[in-house]
C-alpha cells in the first residue's frame, strides 16, 4: 500500500466518523438539546476512558494470564488519580504519574545519594 492511498484511507475513514457523529446530532435538531441530556453521561466520559487505558497496563505487564501486581506502578497510578482528581488538565495527571513513576523506579533502584 502506497502513501497516497493510506492518506486516502485515513480521510475516507475520518470523514466516515465525522458525518456518523454528525448524523446524531441533525437527528436531535439541535446541538444544546442534545448536550443539555448528555451532560452528566459525558463527565463520566474521560475517567472512564483513563481507567480502561491505564489498568491493563498496571495489572498485566507482561503477556501472561496472571496477574502480575508491580507496586510501584500501582502507586503511580493512584498518584495519577490524585492529581486527576484535582487538575482540570489533562496533561497534568500524564506529566505527575510519570514522574512518580520514574522517581520511586530510581529510588528502589539504588541509584539516589
Amino acid at each position: 500500500m502506497d502513501n497516497l492511498t493510506l492518506w486516502g484511507l485515513f480521510f475516507a475513514v475520518g470523514l466516515g466518523t465525522y458525518l456518523v457523529r454528525l448524523s446524531f446530532i441533525q437527528l436531535h435538531g439541535s446541538t444544546q438539546a442534545l448536550l443539555e441530556r448528555s451532560k452528566t453521561i459525558l463527565m463520566l466520559l474521560p475517567p472512564a476512558i483513563l481507567a480502561a487505558l491505564c489498568i491493563p497496563a498496571i495489572v498485566f505487564q507482561r503477556p501472561t494470564t496472571e496477574y502480575q501486581l508491580d507496586w510501584i506502578q500501582i502507586l503511580a497510578g493512584l498518584v495519577t488519580v490524585l492529581i486527576a482528581h484535582f487538575s482540570r488538565s489533562v496533561f497534568w495527571p500524564v506529566v505527575g504519574g510519570m514522574l512518580c513513576l520514574w522517581l520511586a523506579r530510581w529510588l528502589i533502584s539504588g541509584n539516589a545519594v
